[in-house]
């Protein structure tokens, strides 16, 4: 668990303790790539992926132990000795595997990626993610779709958790829309809550959004996201994936996503981590790949915010107080698009700047404006009419960013 402060609630060093969360090291940075037939040896770098037990880590060793991925194929069932982690079924996997050959292997693979509208790219091909190729470990062979070019521009994570709070939800949704339009590509895990509105809110601002699945490009996971993801892909973005099609995910497969999505990226925001969540193992990823960290406070009593409080007291993450901050940082100029400033009638004014301030329940509306229950609910729906304001749960109501643009034009503390 980070701590909190600068050694914690135990006495560990913030370093130390994310050096305790599962992060693993492959040796990749020893390995002279240059020297590889690509040609001849990617079939068997697909092949050997579809090995069980063969991860990032994995095939690093292979590569330095057989020299190539076809001396490792050729090696048969010997390779598994050389493997940090072997599961139970590896052996029969492998076995059946081997079966076929490796280039009828690789093509039935293609086959099948291109069938789910992706590509496949190994590490030695000039397609693979830049950014990416600098991690260590990092995927041997990635399954990609939508355009080349969203993971080539500056890439920024926005991740959280799945349960997220409407302030969460609204902070994600801003961050990311003011990145879109700055043209910076938004990374995230497409996941349910913080992740599901970072990249629907980059889609939706005109810009780009890369998802990074803990499944494969067939097999959408979660399954309500599937036309999430066929918008990243339709508006410019893509999805990102290290299982093959037909691939059924694990638990690591959920972990190494993480380290995915930060090897992709320049920068990882975090918003809304609880204690032990994968927004966490995103953040350790980011420190240990270089990545710069950001992290957005929340309440000292909030269950959601306690692990990104702890990142920015703890000195691992920058403490985000905008979105503008954040783009200041990263080098990106802010989009220029022009908000439309509607007619507001009286109460509608006052309930606005109220909400501009702080987001508020009906019952603190109604303390703050004076505004009788009826009248107060004919305001808040009427700006929830005009995209001013949304409510949720039903129970807490926010400034949307169209609200917050307004009150920058207009003085208001947005």
């Amino acid at each position: 668990m980070i701590g909190i402060g600068a050694a914690g609630p135990r006495g560990e060093t913030p370093r130390s303790v994310l050096a305790a969360l599962p992060l693993e090291h492959g040796g990749w940075a020893e390995l002279d790539l240059t020297g590889i037939d690509l040609e001849r040896d990617r079939p068997f770098w697909i092949a050997l992926s579809l090995v069980p037990g063969v991860g990032p880590v994995g095939f690093a060793r292979l590569l330095r132990r057989f020299g190539s991925a076809r001396g490792a194929w050729a090696a048969g069932e010997g390779i598994l000795d050389e493997l940090p982690r072997v599961p139970d079924d590896a052996a029969v996997g492998m076995r059946r595997l081997r079966r076929r050959s490796a280039t009828a292997i690789a093509r039935a693979v293609e086959t099948a990626t291109r069938q789910a509208g992706g590509r496949v790219v190994t590490a030695l091909e000039d397609g693979y993610p830049t950014a990416l190729a600098e991690v260590d470990p990092r995927p041997p062979v990635l399954y990609l779709s939508g355009d080349p070019e969203a993971l080539q521009a500056t890439c920024v994570a926005v991740v959280g958790t799945r349960r997220a709070t409407g302030y969460g939800r609204a902070c994600a949704i801003e961050i990311s829309d003011e990145l879109a339009r700055a043209g910076v590509t938004v990374v995230s895990g497409l996941a349910l809550g913080i992740d599901g509105d970072a990249h629907l809110a980059a889609i939706s601002a005109g810009g780009r959004s890369v998802g990074v699945l803990p499944s494969p490009l067939d097999r959408i996971y979660p399954p309500r996201h599937r036309e999430l993801a066929a918008r990243l892909v339709a508006t410019g973005g893509g999805l990102v994936s290290e299982l093959a099609p037909g691939q059924t995910p694990g638990r690591p497969d959920f972990a190494r996503r993480n380290r995915i999505i930060a090897g992709l990226s320049s920068a990882v925001v975090v918003i809304e981590a609880p204690d032990h969540s994968g927004a966490l193992l995103t953040a350790a990823a980011a420190v240990d790949c270089g990545r710069d960290l950001f992290a957005v406070p929340g309440p000292i009593d909030a269950a959601a915010s306690r692990g990104c409080n702890r990142l920015i007291a703890d000195h691992l993450a920058t403490l985000i107080t905008s979105p503008a901050s954040l783009l200041h940082r990263i080098g990106a100029v802010a989009g220029g698009r022009a908000v439309s400033v509607a007619s507001l009638s009286e109460s509608e004014g006052l309930v606005l700047g109220h909400l501009l301030q702080r987001a508020a329940s009906i019952e603190e509306l109604m303390q703050k404006t004076g505004l009788a229950t009826g009248a107060l609910a004919s305001t808040l729906t009427l700006l929830e009419a005009r995209g001013l304001v949304d409510s949720y749960s039903g129970a807490t109501f926010h400034p949307t960013l169209t609200a917050r643009r307004i009150g920058r034009q207009t003085g208001h503390p947005g």
